[in-house]
Protein backbone atom coordinates (compact mmCIF):
# COMPACT_ATOMS: atom_id res chain seq x y z
CA UNK A 1 0.00 0.00 0.00
CA UNK A 2 1.37 3.42 -0.91
CA UNK A 3 2.30 6.10 1.60
CA UNK A 4 -0.50 8.37 0.42
CA UNK A 5 -3.15 5.68 0.90
CA UNK A 6 -1.84 4.78 4.37
CA UNK A 7 -1.75 8.45 5.38
CA UNK A 8 -5.30 8.94 4.12
CA UNK A 9 -6.54 5.93 6.08
CA UNK A 10 -4.80 7.14 9.24
CA UNK A 11 -6.31 10.62 8.93
CA UNK A 12 -9.75 9.13 8.38
CA UNK A 13 -9.48 6.93 11.47
CA UNK A 14 -8.24 9.77 13.64
CA UNK A 15 -11.03 12.02 12.42
CA UNK A 16 -13.66 9.42 13.24
CA UNK A 17 -12.69 9.40 16.92
CA UNK A 18 -11.98 13.07 17.50
CA UNK A 19 -13.96 15.80 19.20
CA UNK A 20 -15.41 18.47 16.92
CA UNK A 21 -13.09 21.49 17.01
CA UNK A 22 -15.94 23.91 16.43
CA UNK A 23 -18.05 22.75 19.36
CA UNK A 24 -18.18 23.00 23.09
CA UNK A 25 -18.34 19.59 24.67
CA UNK A 26 -19.25 18.44 28.14
CA UNK A 27 -17.87 15.06 29.19
CA UNK A 28 -19.70 13.15 31.92
CA UNK A 29 -17.04 11.14 33.75
CA UNK A 30 -19.43 10.25 36.57
CA UNK A 31 -21.11 6.89 36.91
CA UNK A 32 -24.58 8.45 36.69
CA UNK A 33 -26.78 9.93 34.01
CA UNK A 34 -26.95 13.71 34.31
CA UNK A 35 -28.57 16.52 32.37
CA UNK A 36 -26.67 19.56 31.16
CA UNK A 37 -28.29 22.86 30.36
CA UNK A 38 -26.85 25.99 28.79
CA UNK A 39 -29.18 28.79 29.67
CA UNK A 40 -28.12 32.32 28.87
CA UNK A 41 -30.22 35.13 27.43
CA UNK A 42 -33.32 33.04 26.79
CA UNK A 43 -31.50 30.01 25.35
CA UNK A 44 -32.43 26.72 26.97
CA UNK A 45 -30.15 24.13 25.37
CA UNK A 46 -30.51 20.80 27.19
CA UNK A 47 -28.74 17.48 26.77
CA UNK A 48 -28.84 14.15 28.55
CA UNK A 49 -25.43 12.57 29.15
CA UNK A 50 -25.15 8.97 30.26
CA UNK A 51 -22.28 7.69 32.39
CA UNK A 52 -18.88 8.12 30.72
CA UNK A 53 -20.31 9.93 27.68
CA UNK A 54 -20.18 13.39 26.15
CA UNK A 55 -22.52 15.98 24.68
CA UNK A 56 -21.42 18.59 22.16
CA UNK A 57 -22.95 21.56 20.40
CA UNK A 58 -21.44 23.51 17.52
CA UNK A 59 -20.71 27.02 18.79
CA UNK A 60 -22.24 28.47 15.60
CA UNK A 61 -25.69 27.17 16.54
CA UNK A 62 -27.83 29.89 18.05
CA UNK A 63 -29.80 27.37 20.11
CA UNK A 64 -26.77 26.70 22.33
CA UNK A 65 -24.55 29.78 21.97
CA UNK A 66 -26.13 33.18 22.38
CA UNK A 67 -22.76 34.96 21.97
CA UNK A 68 -22.32 33.71 18.37
CA UNK A 69 -18.54 33.69 18.90
CA UNK A 70 -16.17 30.80 19.65
CA UNK A 71 -14.64 32.62 22.62
CA UNK A 72 -17.94 33.64 24.24
CA UNK A 73 -18.54 32.38 27.80
CA UNK A 74 -21.57 30.18 28.42
CA UNK A 75 -23.16 29.10 31.69
CA UNK A 76 -23.48 25.34 32.06
CA UNK A 77 -25.63 23.78 34.77
CA UNK A 78 -25.98 20.15 35.84
CA UNK A 79 -29.18 18.46 36.99
CA UNK A 80 -29.82 14.97 38.39
CA UNK A 81 -32.94 14.61 36.20
CA UNK A 82 -34.53 16.65 33.39
CA UNK A 83 -34.37 20.35 34.36
CA UNK A 84 -38.08 21.11 34.58
CA UNK A 85 -38.30 22.97 37.87
CA UNK A 86 -35.68 20.72 39.48
CA UNK A 87 -32.94 22.55 41.43
CA UNK A 88 -29.56 22.41 39.74
CA UNK A 89 -26.72 20.47 41.34
CA UNK A 90 -24.02 22.88 40.27
CA UNK A 91 -22.81 25.02 37.41
CA UNK A 92 -19.79 26.63 35.80
CA UNK A 93 -18.80 28.57 32.69
CA UNK A 94 -17.21 27.31 29.49
CA UNK A 95 -15.99 28.90 26.27
CA UNK A 96 -18.33 28.30 23.34
CA UNK A 97 -15.58 26.22 21.71
CA UNK A 98 -14.32 24.74 24.98
CA UNK A 99 -14.27 21.35 26.63
CA UNK A 100 -15.56 20.72 30.10
CA UNK A 101 -15.29 17.50 32.10
CA UNK A 102 -17.57 16.66 35.02
CA UNK A 103 -15.53 14.36 37.24
CA UNK A 104 -17.95 14.05 40.15
CA UNK A 105 -20.81 15.76 41.89
CA UNK A 106 -22.17 15.54 45.39
CA UNK A 107 -25.56 16.04 46.99
CA UNK A 108 -24.45 19.31 48.57
CA UNK A 109 -24.37 21.00 45.16
CA UNK A 110 -20.63 20.86 44.63
CA UNK A 111 -19.11 19.59 41.43
CA UNK A 112 -15.60 18.61 40.47
CA UNK A 113 -15.09 20.25 37.05
CA UNK A 114 -12.04 20.21 34.81
CA UNK A 115 -11.95 22.87 32.10
CA UNK A 116 -9.81 21.46 29.31
CA UNK A 117 -10.07 24.34 26.87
Amino acid sequence: MGKVVRYGLLCGLLGAFSVPVSAFCVFNDTGQTVYFQVGDHGIQYRKKAGPESMSCCDWRQENCNWTRTAWGKLSVRVYPKPPNGVPELCGTRVRADGMLRLKDFGPSGTCDWVVER
